[in-house]
């Protein structure tokens, strides 16, 4: 992938293709999951975030400027970030990602129920046995003052 248009002011271009290859080996997606991809983009926007709040050596007026490399490779960067998000689209990502939320949120909530299940049945069936055992002495103790009549 080559930046159509761009122009070095050096007139260096294999500085160009350097950035432009060094993009794409850093962050490229081989068809793994939509979880993978969708992480890809944020590591991608987050290294032009990197870039952009870097300071800069050259010092224009009152402006700050990046050198020129720097400002190719951030293009690279975002070229990058729009093929990403491009596959994410073209393969419903948002889509498989949602489901897969979803599918998780009902585990983590049966989980949960199953969790709080147990935590009220324990209580509740010691409560039993102990009614249980005291209804049967009551029993028998009725049972033997009416044997002694």
């Amino acid at each position: 992938m080559v930046l159509s248009g761009s122009v070095n002011p050096d007139g260096n271009s294999a500085q160009i293709n350097a950035g432009i290859d060094r993009v794409q080996n850093e962050f490229r997606w081989n068809g793994g999951s939509c979880v993978d991809l969708d992480l890809l983009i944020k590591k991608v926007s987050d290294k032009i975030v990197a870039e952009r709040i870097q300071p800069s050596p050259y010092n224009y007026g009152l402006r700050l400027l990046k050198p020129p490399s720097v400002e190719l490779y951030i293009s690279a960067l975002l070229r990058q970030k729009s093929i990403l998000e491009g596959q994410f689209v073209l393969n419903r990502c948002a889509d498989k990602i949602e489901t897969l939320r979803q599918k998780e949120s009902a585990v983590l909530i049966t989980k949960q129920a199953i969790a709080q299940e147990k935590a009220v049945l324990k209580p509740a069936n010691t409560e039993q046995r102990i009614y249980t055992i005291t209804g049967a002495v009551i029993l028998l103790v009725g049972l033997v003052i009416l044997i002694k009549k």
